[in-house]
């Protein structure tokens, strides 16, 4: 598989001025982010994409085990991805930080809610 790279919601640029190719792990983590990151229902053409994270603004009990579930939700239909742990952050701009697993490689994705 290959993709484009992504940064800050546009293509990222490689040194020949043209969208950056990526494959392998980058790959999946910039994949799994999109799930991450994306609001379930969001996208019409595949309301099934995406996670339900933002549903962790209304206060409940538990929301790091709800946040962990979320991501294993959007996560199921990329199964080379799995998530260890994920950190609720409550405050004015709440947001959770996801750690991420692919073969040996980690990555952390903070998600704004």
């Amino acid at each position: 598989m290959t993709d484009t790279a992504i940064a800050d919601g546009d293509f990222l640029p490689g040194s020949n001025g043209r969208p950056e190719k990526i494959s392998g792990v980058r790959e999946l983590f910039q994949r799994a982010e999109i799930l991450l990151t994306v609001p379930r229902g969001g996208f019409a053409y595949d309301p099934d994409l995406g996670s339900r994270l933002s549903e962790l603004k209304n206060k409940g009990a538990d929301p790091e085990g709800r946040a962990l579930s979320f991501v294993q939700e959007a996560l199921r239909r990329l199964p080379q991805v799995t998530a260890e742990r994920a950190v609720f952050t409550p405050g004015d701009e709440p947001f959770v930080t996801v750690t991420l697993t692919c073969g040996t490689q980690k990555k952390e994705v903070p998600v704004k809610l």
